[in-house]
């Protein structure tokens, strides 16, 4: 039998060729696939699953079966809300309780109460872990939160943690909370002035200061704040707070006081008085409340409705409503107390104003 090594060395090349041709081609269409984004899943999840690697997962104590059905739910939420989730995935690596956890997951999954498949999937995490894949992904469970207005806030809140922090514990309240009724304050100007929102407060990367019948980036009256302040002195009104608090705001001696009150709420180049007085408007309600047996400090809802109508409306009660002025954000309607429920348990800014962990 006669071996033509001549042919075969000549096929073993053309298949060679062709294979290394095949190859070449196969990677032009990749690179091609990549530069025009075809290959890439919506919600950036292999950046999105880092938080869930083996790493991560070793950080979380004392795993329940509870947790594991919080962690699921997280995983079920990253397809639709990616910030929101990282957001709660933190929490839990916290050590945060599981009604919290739980809470902020219930409150981020209102937005897609009418979706089916999300919770289909948040319901077969309580038996078999179930997850759908590659689903329409928003970038937050909150409309608020995907907004510019909500992103400028951020930034400022960030700028300023130092004395927010420094307000919030000189009122001996959480900053999480005094944010939770100034965030509608601004939502409510920027809503009505958008083109001052885009012209101005974005590009110099400042809060707006209200200047008509409320003022500062609090939006406090100056005869609320001069409530707050003799409440501070009055031992036998239900807002007293303790002597630890009596002075925290005196004026200096022979002071026009209505001048310098004022100055401090107006005075944009340092907030401090205007969180510091949101905190003890917060804080006295909080006591009045207590002293008829009804604890709302841990009611953001309840807290930024009151500071939103003022000291008339809070009547301590068994189940208190929330509600407010009402603002459309991203063609949503929110009233005061809505905006700072979701903030509240939503994870925004939690890595510098966390959630309280009882």
């Amino acid at each position: 039998m006669f071996i033509n090594f001549k042919k075969i060395k000549r096929n073993t090349f053309r298949i060679f060729l062709f294979g290394f041709a095949l190859v070449g081609i196969i990677f032009f269409v990749v690179f091609v696939a990549m530069q025009y984004g075809w290959l890439n899943v919506k919600g950036s999840i292999s950046e999105r699953n880092s938080y869930f690697n083996v790493e991560n997962k070793n950080s979380i104590k004392n795993t329940s079966d509870n947790n594991l059905e919080i962690i699921c739910q997280i995983n079920v939420l990253s397809k639709y809300a990616p910030l929101t989730s990282v957001n709660i995935y933190k929490t839990l690596t916290s050590g945060a309780s599981d009604e919290l956890l739980s809470k902020m997951v219930e409150t981020a999954s209102r937005r897609f109460k009418n979706d089916y498949l999300y919770n289909l999937s948040i319901n077969k995490c309580k038996t078999s872990g179930h997850i759908y894949q590659n689903l329409d992904i928003p970038i937050s469970a909150y409309n608020w939160a995907d907004t510019d207005q909500w992103s400028l806030m951020k930034e400022v809140f960030t700028r300023d943690q130092e004395v927010i922090n420094k307000a919030a514990a000189d009122a001996n309240i959480s900053p999480r909370l005094i944010l939770s009724g100034i965030i509608g304050e601004q939502f409510r100007f920027f809503n009505n002035r958008r083109e001052s929102f885009k012209s101005y407060f974005e590009p110099l990367k400042i809060l707006a200061s209200l200047s008509q019948v409320s003022f500062g980036i609090a939006g406090l009256k100056p005869k609320t704040v001069g409530i707050i302040e003799s409440n501070l002195k009055d031992k036998n009104s239900h807002f007293y707070l303790g002597p630890d608090l009596e002075n925290i705001v005196d004026y200096a001696e022979n002071a026009d006081i209505e001048s310098e009150r004022m100055t401090r709420i107006t005075n944009a180049k340092d907030p401090y008085y205007s969180y510091l007085y949101t905190g003890l408007f917060m804080k006295e309600i909080i006591a009045q409340w207590q002293t008829q047996g009804y604890d709302i400090s841990e009611r953001p809802e309840i807290l930024a409705t009151l500071y939103n109508l003022g000291f008339y409306y809070s009547v301590p009660k068994e189940n208190p409503e929330t509600g407010g002025s009402v603002i459309n954000i991203n063609n949503v309607d929110y009233t005061f107390g809505d905006i700072a429920y979701e903030f509240y348990y939503s994870g925004e800014l939690s890595d510098i104003y966390p959630i309280n962990v009882q």
